[in-house]
């Protein structure tokens, strides 16, 4: 009994010094650790091809046997106990991430006036908070805004546009993995498909200005998926936590597949190495965006390559077709929705190239040792905005110059829009996009206001961070007597 004891409180002693000599670091998870992984994207990412059970909101084709749900089983058969929340949908754009958006919208809908609203100003207030097009079935990720066109005869008619959330406002405490591919509609992946794939719709010349305007798009695509990281970030997302971005497959087989040219008789479009080409050079790109997006934030942010070559040989044939193929060709059913995305295949293709990377150092991190600074978790990113008005009186027939400046709390440039509007009214006086200023700083001139005092309501909504507004009160006079 002592010999037990004594080699139990040795072993104590030796695992406490070596805890505190460990460097101070998050941890890989341990088998026994949940993981919580937010999927966010686009079809790539929602499930688009999976032949699973579909759920969540109408249009984004999330789906039971994506590659995101296969790679959390293969995580759980290791021994981590993992959860997935998948809020990708079908043609996310690297905006959604950080900018609600609009999905479907209904028009001249009607519904009784109460007594009180005659005017569309009044319709719009009633509709907000009546929500009559709200389906209440996923009220965690999908809002209605609401246009009321006319009010008449104690009716209102009106349009509602079904909205979902940004991404980034699914990312919680616990979130210990963002999973995601990204980049693709920015790029126009849809109309290279069909400009350069589909019997149907496709032409050299369709092909080549959609390669074309994809390829001069690249660095912008590069600067957009570095403000998503940084709104994932904004909303919360924990130091510790890791990010995981997957590229995409080549669309089409190394076949030299090419397209007449009416233009060029004698020298067809090379369709399928221009694509490949693109998508080759785009991923490389992608590639990059780690690298800048761990500044300050070191080993956060993986790319996972590869996936080219892993589907290569099993991509789309349009020339004829491919029976190894992982990718959904076109005609290959009824919903084009599916049509060049992973089969089943696929998605167990982009399941096991997330896998190799195992859990990427996500997951709880094991309590630093008591002489280690406990991390903290950065403030999320803010914006502040100041508008000043002319302290004298504007003459009626003259403009009111308003002066605005923009600040980041990260101290990075500014990038949004800014918008003028008179307090209690839904009309838009001006707008301006600030399009990333030396110093947020700029001027808005604002006509056609009637004489006397004005209350203006400025609001600027941030590419990233939470939107701020300001007011200022003018002060108009009548016109000069002649």
């Amino acid at each position: 009994m002592i010999r037990r004891l004594t080699s139990l409180v040795l072993a104590l002693v030796l695992a406490l010094a070596a805890a505190s000599v460990a460097p101070a670091q998050a941890a890989p998870a341990a088998a026994d650790q949940a993981i919580d992984v937010l999927v966010i994207g686009d079809s790539y990412s929602a499930g688009n091809g999976a032949t699973g059970t579909a759920y969540g909101p109408s249009g984004c084709y999330r789906n039971t046997t994506h590659w995101s749900e296969r790679y959390a089983s293969g995580l759980r058969s290791q021994g981590h106990p993992v959860t997935v929340a998948n809020h990708a949908c079908s043609g996310g754009r690297t905006p959604d991430v950080h900018t609600p958006r609009p999905m479907d919208t209904q028009t001249g809908r009607t519904t009784a006036a109460p007594a009180d609203v005659t005017t569309t100003d009044q319709a719009d207030a009633h509709l907000r908070s009546a929500d009559p097009c709200n389906t209440h079935a996923f009220p965690a990720e999908e809002f209605w805004t609401y246009r009321a066109t006319s009010v008449s005869g104690g009716t209102i008619t009106y349009d509602c546009t079904r909205t979902l959330r940004p991404q980034a406002d699914f990312v919680t405490g616990g979130t210990d993995l963002v999973v995601f591919t990204m980049g693709g509609n920015d790029a126009g992946f849809s109309t290279i498909v069909q400009g350069c794939f589909v019997s149907v719709t496709r032409s050299a010349a369709a092909c080549r200005s959609a390669v074309d305007t994809a390829r001069g798009l690249i660095p912008t695509i590069r600067q957009r998926l570095l403000d998503d990281v940084a709104a994932l970030r904004a909303h919360g997302l924990r130091e510790d936590a890791r990010i995981v971005q997957l590229g995409y497959p080549w669309l089409q087989v190394d076949n030299g597949f090419s397209l007449p040219d009416p233009a060029d008789p004698l020298t067809p479009y090379p369709a399928g190495d221009a694509v490949r080409s693109l998508i080759t050079d785009a991923t490389a790109a992608l590639a990059t965006v780690p690298a800048a997006a761990n500044v300050g934030h070191p080993g956060q942010m993986t790319f996972v390559g590869g996936v080219t070559t892993k589907f290569a040989g099993h991509e789309p044939d349009a020339q004829s077709t491919n029976p190894q193929t992982w990718i959904n060709e076109a005609f290959s059913g009824a919903d084009t929705n599916l049509w060049y995305h992973p089969n089943d295949l696929g998605q167990i293709a982009y399941s096991k190239l997330l896998l190799a990377g195992g859990t990427y150092g996500a997951g709880p991190s094991a309590p630093p040792p008591s002489t280690t600074p406990v991390p903290t978790t950065p403030a999320p990113m803010t914006a502040s905005l100041r508008v000043r008005a002319p302290h004298r009186p504007v003459t009626h027939a003259r403009p009111v110059v308003l002066r605005i400046a923009v600040r980041r709390s990260d101290r990075t440039a500014p990038a949004g829009s800014v918008v003028v509007r008179r307090a209690g009214h839904h009309r838009i006086l001006t707008a301006r996009r600030l399009r990333a200023a030396a110093d947020g700083r700029l001027r808005l001139r604002v006509r056609g206001l009637d004489p006397g005092r004005a209350r203006l309501v400025v609001t600027y909504r941030d590419r990233i961070a939470p939107l701020v507004r300001d007011q200022v009160v003018v002060r108009i006079s009548a016109r000069p007597a002649r």
